[in-house]
């Protein structure tokens, strides 16, 4: 059911919305009493590692989170998996105002219309939607990847550690170039 159902979505028209979007292949800062969280997985042998970073309207970090998941899942459902772990980690650091980016098409496209496939992967989209829901703003978004190339290293990084690991109003100082740049191209 869940092929069949993916099958007529990628044969249905998009109703435009990646045309009212801008794709740069730059990172983008959201709009003043916004934050922007960027996500991402990344895949070794059967682990997950899941990065989210997210950023206020200066493109500062104010919540770096990275973890691994056991177990081999496709990109979709790592992407997933990524969006909601790094979501339930701002929320819980208290943030409420969001555009959530991410580089996965099929994801983005499930998020924006609210589809949620009968298979694992709608189940994951279906949990992000009930956290977005209980936000006072939450947009979806997405992204190149060469715009998302912070939260793609922290998904990476998560393969160094044995644990969950969160940092609020800092970062692994190796990044600190790679940040540097987001905020620079912002300014250009």
């Amino acid at each position: 059911m869940c092929l069949v159902g993916e099958f007529e979505e990628a044969n249905a028209s998009a109703d435009g919305v990646l045309q009212e979007q801008h794709l740069s292949s730059k990172w983008k800062a959201p709009a003043a009493s916004l934050y922007k969280l960027n996500t991402d997985a990344a895949f070794q042998g059967q682990r997950l590692g899941i990065g989210g970073i997210l950023r206020d309207e200066e493109g500062a970090a104010v919540v770096v989170y990275c973890s691994t998941e056991n177990g081999r899942v496709n990109v979709a459902v790592g992407e997933a998996f990524a969006i909601r772990a790094s979501l339930k980690t701002a929320m819980a650091a208290g943030f409420r105002n969001f555009i959530l980016e991410t580089d996965n098409i099929r994801l983005f496209h499930h998020l924006k219309k609210s589809f949620i496939s009968p298979c694992y992967f709608g189940n994951l989209v279906k949990d992000i939607l009930i956290l977005a829901s209980s936000c006072q703003s939450c947009d979806f978004s997405f992204g190149r990847k060469s715009g998302n190339f912070v939260a793609h290293s922290l998904a990476k990084l998560s393969f160094s550690f044995s644990d969950y690991r969160v940092w609020l109003e800092e970062y692994p100082p190796k990044y600190q170039g790679a940040l540097r740049n987001d905020i620079e191209s912002l300014v250009i």
